[in-house]
């Protein structure tokens, strides 16, 4: 089965500092390291003398995704209950040039969720 790279990113709150972002990235990798191969995504840094130099993005990780219904769910139930501990936050899902943003949605809204990832993994892959 063939896969497409899934980026998710969540949105900070006005009081989280790095440590913060970088505590619940971290979470957040780690929740989906359950279900598939995640990495965390480098940003270079703005400097004007560094060469090479990259940091690792606040609140961004990509995700390894397959369009197994399984495992879209799997992957939407993992940031689902993140939101459900870090209520206040939305997380953005990106596959190819589809753009998801999620909150708070309720069972009918995650069913229909759950059919357009799939569907826009399925429209990505190679």
């Amino acid at each position: 089965m063939s896969h497409v790279r899934l980026r998710i990113d969540f949105t900070p709150l006005a009081d989280d500092n790095e440590f913060v972002l970088g505590e619940l990235t971290d979470e957040l990798a780690d929740d989906l390291r359950e279900i598939g191969l995640v990495e965390r995504v480098e940003q270079p840094v703005a400097e004007p003398n560094a060469k090479g130099v990259a940091e690792l993005a606040l609140g961004v990780v990509t995700v390894l995704a397959g369009a197994d219904p399984g495992y879209v769910q799997a992957l939407v139930d993992v940031v689902l209950a993140f939101l459900q501990r870090y209520t206040g936050r939305r997380v953005h899902l990106r596959v190819g040039d589809i753009e998801l943003t999620i909150d708070r949605p309720t069972h009918r809204q995650t069913d229909e969720l759950v059919a357009t990832v799939r569907a826009a993994i399925e429209r990505t892959r190679p």
